[in-house]
């Protein structure tokens, strides 16, 4: 029995264990079943996604084969109307050129008519030029009556425009009145008709001047009309050729009456340009000789202010009135002395200025016959007279000038010995000397430090500084008055 239930148990456990494995073998293959269900059906999609893009590149390529077919067909037409285009240009450009060399046709053509024109109004003022003063001063009379007319035409014709518009305003004011009078004659007694064709007669005026207030009077219009002008140019003198034939004719003669009034007018000029060359000669002449006497003049005043310095110095070293008495005898002895050789006489008159006048008047008359020598063809004689009196006065001036050196060296020798044999004077005692200046001590000068300059340094860094003390302070340090 006990093996019987053992044996079951084994045949139980081993049911169970073949059970186990149905069952596991089972579940593998329903899980591979269920696996290759499921790889069918991702196949099946793969293919239906396939097809799908199949499908989709077949479009495609159906698609770029159009677009292909189009882009052919885009490509033709382009070429074909970019062959139109180039034809269509080069018909443009043949026209452009046509049309360019038609338009500098027309300008050379516009510009011969211009120089023709040009040539024409050169011709025109020319012939403007030509035309007499008496005619140009007619036509412009006439012009001016022109405008005139047609301004008084033009006003006449406003006022008359006027006149009838106020004319019939004041027929309609009259009819106005009659009937509100006609209206009124019903409801009123009857008056006088003297009285009544007075009253008429002072409103129909009344009316009348005002219905004409209303309207411009013939002064406004003529001030408010602007003139114009008709664009006519004046009408050329000239019509026949005989007309410019006889101004040539008029021209042409005054022109030789010019000339010859030009040739005599030369001709006199140049008698006046010989006579004031020869003037100017003469003149030239005369103003170098002038210049002459000029210079020989500054050059005695010279020799006399050097004299005159002289004797002046003389003067002040001597300081005599006696030395004096006789400088002045010596001058008036050579006033007389030149006197009696100018006026060939020998009296002695006494008056120094009285003989200096005279030499000067009879300097004058030596002078004035000179001139009238210079004048009657002498010149060359009087011009030769006077280097050699030029030479003479030098070579005197020069022997006075010697003579006056040597006096002055003899006066510097005597001078001299006279310095020489004068006795020495020596200096006795001490030499004088200067004062001393006194001593310049330098001092030191010692400034005190407060620590102001600390105190500036701390507040800068620290913002606060301690004073003397130990006080600390957040204002700025200031620095002590000494």
């Amino acid at each position: 029995m006990g093996r019987d239930a053992r044996r079951e148990k084994e045949n139980i456990a081993d049911f169970v264990a073949k059970k186990r494995e149905m069952f596991l073998v089972q579940m593998s293959l329903d899980v591979k079943k269920a696996e290759i269900l499921k790889l069918d059906a991702r196949a099946k999609d793969k293919e239906e996604a396939l097809n799908k893009s199949k499908q989709m590149l077949d479009k495609d390529v159906e698609r770029f084969d159009t677009f292909l077919s189009t882009n052919d067909s885009k490509a033709h037409a382009a070429m074909k109307n970019a062959d139109e285009t180039a034809k269509q240009k080069q018909e443009r450009v043949g026209r452009i050129k046509s049309l360019k060399s038609q338009l500098s046709a027309i300008q050379s053509e516009i510009a011969k008519h211009r120089e023709q024109k040009d040539e024409c109004l050169r011709f025109k003022d020319f012939l403007v030029n030509l035309t007499p003063g008496e005619w140009k001063e007619q036509k412009r009379e006439e012009k001016k009556q022109r405008k005139h007319e047609r301004r008084r035409i033009a006003v006449d014709a406003r006022m008359e425009d006027i006149e009838e518009k106020m004319q019939a305003e004041i027929e309609a004011e009259e009819q106005a009145f009659k009937e509100k009078e006609e209206k009124e004659k019903k409801g009123r007694r009857r008056q006088k008709k003297t009285e009544e064709d007075e009253q008429k007669e002072r409103e129909a005026e009344a009316r009348r001047k005002r219905i004409a207030r209303k309207y411009p009077t013939r002064d406004q219009v003529d001030m408010e009309y602007v003139e114009y002008s008709s664009g006519e140019e004046m009408p050329l003198y000239f019509q026949e050729p005989k007309q410019l034939l006889d101004i040539f004719t008029s021209l042409e003669e005054s022109n030789l009456f010019l000339i010859q009034n030009s040739q005599d007018t030369e001709q006199a000029l140049e008698e006046l340009d010989q006579k004031f060359a020869a003037m100017r000669k003469t003149r030239e002449a005369m103003s170098n000789k002038m210049k002459l006497q000029i210079g020989q003049l500054e050059r005695q005043i010279t020799d006399e202010k050097s004299k005159c310095d002289e004797l002046k110095q003389a003067i002040s070293q001597k300081h005599g009135g006696s030395e004096i008495e006789d400088l002045l005898e010596k001058l008036g002895e050579g006033v007389q002395e030149v006197h009696s050789i100018c006026t060939h006489e020998n009296q002695d008159d006494g008056d120094t200025l009285q003989m200096l006048a005279r030499i000067e008047s009879k300097l004058e008359e030596y002078l004035a016959y000179l001139d009238e020598a210079e004048e009657s063809g002498l010149g060359a004689r009087v011009l030769a007279e006077e280097h050699k009196k030029e030479r003479q006065r030098r070579l005197d001036l020069r022997m006075s000038r010697k003579l006056h050196q040597e006096k002055k060296i003899e006066d510097r020798l005597k001078a001299s010995l006279h310095r020489s044999q004068a006795p020495v004077h020596k200096k006795v005692g001490k030499q004088i000397m200067f004062r001393s200046a006194p001593l310049f001590q330098a001092r030191r000068v010692v400034q005190e430090d407060d620590g102001y300059e600390e105190a500036v340094r701390e507040h800068n860094i620290f913002g606060i500084w301690l004073d003397k003390e130990g006080v600390p302070n957040a204002q700025q340090p200031e620095k002590a008055e000494t």
